[in-house]
């Protein structure tokens, strides 16, 4: 198989799952983790009892935490029918670890000079502060928690599943864009509306993209996970709607908009001049974040 430029460390990063084998056995794999990822939320509220207030820290951090379960079943599912264990699906383990910790700053850096700007557009609302002593208590294990949410899903689609698909085609279009759309698929329902689960998926796709092309490019799954992990610590630990699932981590919290109406303009609602503006600030997001980690790896 033929690798070119700026993909030629895709060469030794698919090496592992060489020979491919059969499709079904990829498909086996997803499978078993998607069972996997449909048990936890049982085990979340059987942990947390069926009262509990989901917009706690403790709350939000079992639930990130709980990506351990799909985590070990991938693992296992993966050595059972490849015959290959977790490092094969990574890269090179000190090249991996450093790509993860540049991306990370890099990344981070990006989004915390942004993030002063994407919050005077929220300066108009009645911000609640957390009590800052609370949130600082909670943030070591709430970055822990999230690291381990990225990492499973990055393993998932850019270490196992781009691997085993890159092993089979050299085609973007098989090994790149396959496993973001089903990346992208699985933000489907983080919505409370038609128009909003689309947005969703559509800008997990575009990250599922752009973890995909730095993994291509550097041949580890450190770059993906360092800007996955980097995204989702400042999606969480800094603004959030109170009162809502996984808000505990928040310093700052929107007021509780309280339950939605029925969705009756479906997708048409994506037409909209605030709706199209999100898209572009969407998009526009995902590229700064994907050139900060190019720029700081020099890939």
């Amino acid at each position: 198989m033929i690798w070119h430029r700026p993909y030629l460390a895709m060469a030794a990063f698919t090496a592992p799952a060489r020979p491919a084998g059969s499709l079904l056995r990829i498909i086996a794999v997803l499978i078993i983790f998607e069972i996997a990822f449909a048990i936890m939320p049982h085990i979340y509220f059987s942990l947390l009892g069926p009262d509990a207030d989901l917009s706690t820290p403790a709350a939000t951090v079992l639930d990130f935490g709980m990506f351990i379960l799909p985590a070990a079943t991938l693992i296992l599912a993966v050595r059972l029918l490849h015959q290959r264990g977790l490092a094969s699906m990574i890269g090179p383990r000190k090249l991996a670890v450093r790509h993860t910790v540049v991306a990370t700053l890099a990344v981070s850096l990006v989004l915390l000079v942004q993030e002063p700007a994407l919050l005077w557009f929220d300066l108009s609302q009645d911000l609640g502060l957390r009590n800052p002593a609370l949130w600082l208590v909670w943030l070591l294990p709430g970055i822990v928690a999230i690291t381990l949410q990225c990492a499973t899903e990055e393993l998932l689609y850019r270490g196992y599943l781009q691997q085993q698909l890159g092993a089979l085609s050299s085609s973007r279009w098989v090994w790149m864009v396959l496993p973001s759309v089903y990346f992208g698929f699985g933000h489907l329902y983080n919505g409370d509306t038609v128009a909003a689960g689309v947005l969703w998926a559509g800008w997990a796709t575009l990250l599922g993209l752009a973890c995909a092309d730095l993994t291509a490019r550097t041949g580890t799954l450190g770059a993906a996970v360092g800007l996955h992990v980097a995204n989702n610590i400042f999606a969480t630990v800094i603004i959030a709607e109170a009162q809502t699932p996984s808000s505990g981590l928040a310093l700052l919290l929107y007021p509780y908009a309280g339950d939605l109406p029925p969705d009756d303009f479906g997708l048409i609602a994506l037409l909209t001049p605030f709706t199209l503006f999100d898209i572009v600030v969407s998009i526009m997001g995902v590229l700064v974040m994907w050139l900060a980690a190019r720029v700081a790896l020099r890939v």
